[in-house]
């Protein structure tokens, strides 16, 4: 037990679950997307949020931590087959329940493997990872809010076309983009979507 309050001069502990729970009884202010800026961290429920860009159609957001650790990317570095998208996928579905369906805005994941080849295509998602080319775009704002962990992205670092199914793009503690096998163990889901500009968040 490390978290401790102080009552009348006496120092009580707390579990983690106790200090969540106090937590969310104070009301942070509400904003709405639309006002925040790049860098910002916004709440949606229980999940935090790095702003990453407004766009016309809603504001780009990826979450501040890992949504989840220790996950193989899947059977072959093809996303769209990957047990790491049924997550982004599941995310997704919470997400709605939180925000509306209709506020949840659907987005197109590029697949072209790291050496340029297009065997993948591109998929539609409401929550995903993101690619290596959109981490390039946004490395200065994840740069400042690194985490000590290797998180996946999208990107296959070749297909089969170039005799090669088994590698995938991530990203390590240090921020630099790497590459691991699919059967990974040992790397985390940072999902990616965009929200409509003007629902209201947490500040």
């Amino acid at each position: 037990m490390k978290n401790y309050i102080s009552i009348n001069g006496q120092k009580i502990g707390l579990t983690d679950e106790q200090v969540e729970s106090i937590k969310d009884s104070f009301q942070l202010p509400a904003v709405k997307l639309a006002d925040t800026a790049p860098g910002d961290i916004v709440k949606v429920g229980k999940h935090e949020f790095i702003v990453l860009e407004h766009r016309e159609e809603g504001t780009a957001l990826i979450r501040k931590d890992l949504l989840k650790t220790g996950e193989e990317f899947g059977g072959n570095n093809n996303y769209d087959e990957s047990n790491v998208d049924e997550i982004c996928n599941e995310f997704a579905e919470e997400l709605a329940e939180l925000v509306g369906e209709e506020n949840l805005i659907l987005h197109t994941v590029d697949l072209t493997s790291d050496d340029g080849l297009k065997d993948y295509g591109t998929v539609q998602r409401k929550a995903s990872l993101l690619t290596a080319d959109m981490y390039r775009k946004f490395v200065q704002i994840l740069d400042k809010h690194k985490l000590d962990a290797w998180w996946w992205l999208a990107t296959p670092y070749s297909t089969p076309a170039h005799e090669n199914a088994n590698w995938v793009k991530c990203v390590s503690p240090s921020g630099r983009i790497s590459g691991v096998g699919y059967f990974g163990d040992f790397l985390g889901v940072r999902p990616f979507c965009i929200l409509k500009s003007n629902i209201f968040v947490s500040k």
